[in-house]
């Protein structure tokens, strides 16, 4: 089967291009959003790594910077894009990717962003207080605020993947995780979508 991703709390886009790099030949689109359009900049970038020119385009920066500044590791950066870029070419050299701004606490912001799109798996690394942190007027919500805004606009049997560094993913509320694990120094929860809930218009 095949997933379309969505990163609501996406950053710089990080996960979404890392996630779909390994994945490519399982991710038909993904769509990323934030409330900080700053970090959206900075996802759009790393996203269009995703293509085939987008990758080319950064091999050749990598290779510049490495004559410029006479450093080899910039030249092994340089062929490692483009040798991922090869590797892009062999599908159609394209992806579908989408970034937009909305509030994870503010269904009706999601809904926009999500545009009529219908992601079948969401995968997010929350904020965890040292370089980031839950921002807007709904903050104090944290995961669990998260969590309820989602069910509002996603579709039954939607997976939902959380990550922090944290021993434990916590949620305060009466939800329970489908399963818990750890890779490394980050603790993951998933969850799935139960029953399609009556969306607000």
């Amino acid at each position: 089967p095949t997933a379309q991703v969505w990163d609501p709390c996406c950053g710089s886009g990080h996960l979404l291009t890392t996630l779909t790099l390994l994945h490519r030949d399982r991710i038909t689109s993904v769509l990323g959003s934030d409330v900080d359009h700053a970090a959206l900049e900075l996802a759009r970038k790393n996203l269009a790594l995703l293509s085939k020119h987008g990758m080319t385009a950064r091999a050749n920066e990598l290779q510049a910077r490495a004559e410029r500044l006479s450093k080899p590791a910039y030249l092994d950066a340089a062929a490692a894009a483009q040798r991922l870029a090869r590797r892009l070419a062999s599908g159609d050299g394209s992806f579908d990717y989408n970034i937009a701004p909305a509030d994870v606490f503010d269904p009706a912001q999601l809904r926009r962003a999500l545009n009529g799109r219908r992601p079948n798996v969401v995968v997010t690394d929350i904020p965890y207080g040292e370089q980031t942190a839950w921002h807007g007027p709904d903050a104090a919500r944290g995961l669990d605020g998260m969590l309820n805004s989602l069910e509002e606009v996603l579709d039954e049997g939607t997976v939902i993947a959380v990550t922090t560094r944290a021993r434990k993913v916590r949620l305060t509320g009466p939800r329970r995780p489908l399963a818990w694990f750890r890779i490394g120094s980050r603790a993951v929860i998933l969850c799935r979508i139960a029953s399609r809930l009556q969306h607000r218009v």
